[in-house]
């Protein structure tokens, strides 16, 4: 259940950037601004897999994983 969450998050992610980027940015006419916009989007796109990578491994060695709430 867990990696259809993961999988949708980052496919409506990168669905709504690229219609961002396509209705937003490329129709610009200040070539600052659509680097700009595109370096933050993709910069926030890497700290999110990123997280998600790093939850991932840290969740196959965690010690506490079979302890009951």
């Amino acid at each position: 259940m867990s990696n259809t969450g993961i999988f949708l998050l980052i496919g409506g992610w990168i669905s709504l950037t690229s219609w961002g980027i396509f209705q937003g940015v490329l129709e610009s006419d200040s070539l600052v601004l659509t680097i700009s916009v595109a370096a933050v989007w993709l910069g926030i796109l890497i700290l999110l897999v990123r997280a998600l990578i790093q939850r991932r491994e840290e969740s196959k060695t965690d010690p506490y994983k079979h302890v009951e709430k």
